[in-house]
C-alpha cells in the first residue's frame, strides 16, 4: 500500500489525536479527551450516538452535541472516516488503512477485512488513468453471531 504513504496519514492513538487537535490550535477538555479514548480503543464503527454513550462513562457531563462537533472537526482534520449510511445512523471509524467494511444487514455489526482488496489503485490508474484519492469498499451480509442467533432459534 505504498501509494497511500503521501495520501492519508493513519492516527489511531489517544496521544496522536490529541497532538493533532492542539497543533491545529484546538483546546484538550474533558469531554474531547474522553471522547478520543472512546474512539482510540474501539473498532466498532460507533455511531455519534454510541459514542456519547460510550465516553459519558468517562465523562458523564458530555453533551451529545459535543460529540457531534468533535467528531465533524476529526472527520475534517482526516483523523477519523464518517462511514455515511442512508438506512442508518453515520458511524465512525480511526482505521484509515484501505480495507473492505463487512456489514450486517441484520444487526448492523461493521468489521474490517484489511486482506487483499478485489483491485489495487494502481491498476485503476494504469488502465484509467484515474488517480484514486479514496475509495470505500463494503460487503453485506448476515455476521456469524446472528446467523448462530437464528439457527438456534430455530
Amino acid at each position: 500500500m505504498a501509494w497511500l504513504r503521501g495520501v492519508l496519514k493513519i492516527v489511531r492513538t489517544t496521544r496522536e489525536m490529541e497532538k493533532a487537535l492542539r497543533a491545529a490550535g484546538y483546546r484538550l477538555t474533558r469531554q474531547r479527551k474522553a471522547i478520543l479514548n472512546y474512539l482510540a480503543t474501539t473498532d466498532a464503527h460507533p455511531s455519534a450516538q454510541q459514542v456519547f454513550q460510550e465516553a459519558s462513562k468517562e465523562h458523564p457531563g458530555l453533551s451529545l452535541a459535543t460529540v457531534y462537533n468533535t467528531l465533524e472537526t476529526l472527520a475534517r482534520m482526516g483523523l477519523i472516516k464518517i462511514l455515511d449510511f442512508q438506512a442508518m445512523d453515520n458511524r465512525h471509524e480511526t482505521n484509515l488503512v484501505p480495507h473492505i467494511n463487512l456489514i450486517c444487514s441484520s444487526c448492523g455489526k461493521i468489521q474490517d477485512f484489511v486482506e487483499g482488496l478485489t483491485i489495487h489503485v494502481s491498476e485503476v490508474k494504469q488502465k484509467f488513468g484515474f488517480q484514486v484519492e479514496n475509495f470505500r469498499l463494503e460487503y453485506y451480509g448476515i455476521c456469524s453471531e446472528c446467523r448462530d442467533r437464528a439457527s438456534n432459534d430455530s
